[in-house]
Formats: structure tokens, sequence, C-alpha cells
């Protein structure tokens, strides 16, 4: 891999071409200082409080393995300390207004559409974080199988992108690592490599890069991408993951059905108008979403939706 581009958001209104094709070529890139002291600020009272709250949440007796609670909240065992820690934190848009307002950031909209053309939709939103002295492990994983190219259309990377939105700084106790350029490997050399890397007692770091950021800096990476992170002791750490993915993919091989299609096309736009009434958004050129008339969204009546909250299950299908 080329080292990073350097990208500031405070010098460009969104990614360029050159730099959304290194993301197709590497399956990663990081921009600097995209979220803006309020927003920031903003988002980490918000999540703060659903941290709190998932800590709270902690059963005295646990069961065993990985489990989720009603709140939404992952929990996994800290391979440190023995102990039970929160780790995830699914739907979090539904949760907070300051995410709301996070899905209709005009750089990474424009940025999307830039990898992903104009019929994009958003497809998935959580938190993953470390919590302070008690930072779980994520073993090595790419994020899901990938399509059968032969059904696809576009570049395989373009096909799904996560934006991580950090909340808190990372260093190397507790960054993210990857492997550049994995996200171009067939998928069975990627799941040896993963069994490789996940077979040692510590965490391997064999042939990855650190990713250590600021922040209020954001990540893009290829769902394909393989990485992962340590356990930690250290600070707190706080990533907002959002997921997209072309709505012509969605519509004919998933992994959503079609019904999902034009209710995640509603929270876009209601989480744009969440946008338009943020104090530290005034300054901003909104983004317009504007997919083909073949995939026309939702009448946009003003109206606020029901809920956020579309579970994943009630609309699944084998991708």
């Amino acid at each position: 891999m080329s080292q990073l581009p350097a990208i500031d958001a405070r010098q460009q209104d969104s990614i360029t071409d050159q730099q959304a094709q290194f993301f197709l070529d590497n399956g990663l890139l990081l921009i600097r200082n995209l979220i803006n002291s309020a927003e920031l600020a903003a988002l980490q009272q918000h999540t703060q409080v659903l941290v709190d709250r998932a800590v709270q949440g902690i059963p005295e007796k646990a069961p065993a393995g990985d489990w989720t609670d009603e709140h939404d909240v992952h929990y996994r065992r800290h391979s440190v300390t023995g102990k039970i820690t929160p780790y995830r934190i699914e739907y979090v848009i539904d949760k907070t207004a300051a995410n709301k307002a996070l899905l209709g950031h005009p750089f990474i909209l424009r940025s999307i559409e830039k990898i992903q053309g104009r019929n994009f939709l958003p497809t998935w939103d959580s938190m993953v974080f470390k919590r302070q002295g008690m930072g779980a492990l994520i073993p090595w994983h790419r994020d899901g199988r990938p399509y059968d190219q032969s059904r696809l259309t576009i570049d395989p990377t373009a096909a799904a992108v996560n934006v991580d939105f950090y909340l808190d700084g990372s260093d190397m106790t507790n960054c993210l690592w990857a492997i550049p350029g994995s996200n171009r490997w067939p998928h069975d050399q990627a799941l040896a490599r993963i069994a490789q890397l996940n077979s040692s007692k510590e965490f391997s770091t064999d042939g990855a890069v650190p990713l250590p950021v600021q922040p209020g800096d954001v990540l893009f990476h290829s769902t394909l991408t393989l990485h992962g992170s340590p356990a930690a002791q250290s600070q707190l750490r706080r990533v907002v993951y959002y997921e997209f993915r072309p709505i012509e993919v969605e519509a004919t091989i998933g992994p959503h059905t079609p019904q999902y299609i034009p209710l995640k096309q509603k929270v876009l736009l209601s989480c744009l108008r969440h946008r338009s009434k943020a104090d530290y958004a005034a300054d901003e050129k909104p983004f317009e979403y504007k997919p083909d008339a073949s995939w026309a969204f939702p009448a946009d009546d003003g109206q606020a939706l029901g809920g956020y909250r579309f579970h994943h299950a009630d609309y699944w299908r084998v991708a």
C-alpha cells in the first residue's frame, strides 16, 4: 500500500476522484478533522449516556459467550481482566439526536456518492467502543462475505462501505489495525489469514498497519478489508459506524429485502432535516440526495418517522 493520502476535511468538501480510487485499491481511507468541535461535543455527550447505560446493564451472572441485551448492547468477556464488558450498541441513529444529524454530514454523503454513485443507501448504524480500562478485543475479521462478483456491475469494494466516525482518539494501546489491499483477496484466502491471525494468544499484527486517530477523524473501510483491534486497558474509545450500499445491489442481491430500501431512504431524508436544524451545521452546504428516477425516494412530506430502528432480521435474506 502507498502511504495513506493526507486528507483534511477543512480543505475540501468531499474526497477527490484520486482518493476514491485509492480507497477502491486499498480498502482504507482516512479523513482528518471532519467533525467540528461543537458537533463532536454533542456526539460525545449523547453517546456517553449509551455507554453508561451499557455498563450499568452488566448482569451479576453473565451468560456464556457473547450476548445482546434488550437495549441492543453486545457484551463479551474482557480477555485481560476476565470480566464482562460491553463493546457494541446497534441502531444508534434511533437512540440519539446527534447521531441522526451525523448521517446527514455533507462531506460524507458527497464522498459516498463519489464511490458508489448517486443511488446509495444507509444500511447499518452502530457504535463500537472500548470501555475505559476494559476495552474488549475485536478479533480479526471481515464485516461480511463478499458478493458473487458475477452478479455485480460495480467494483466489489464499492458495494459495501463502512464510515467510522471517531469520537475519541486512539493510540497504539487501543487503535484499529488493518491489512491494506485485503479487500481484493479471494474469500478463501481472507478466511485462512483471519484464522492464522486469530490463532495467537496475543493479538497479532503480522502484515498489518496501525491506524491511530484524533477525535473527529473519520476512516472509510471496505467491509472486505481485514481489520481488528487488541484488548485494552486504556482510555475510552468510541467509534460510530455507518454502512452504505448501492440501492441496485440491495434490490437485486441483498443482504436486505427490497422493502428495506424506501424505509432507509426515509431515514436519510429525515436525518438531512435534522442536520439542517443543527446549529453546528449552519455554515455547511447541505447535501442533496438525488437518486435516479428509477429509485425515486418516498415523498418527503416533512413528517417525523415513527422510528429509526428497522431490525435487520425483519428484512434479511441470503446475499
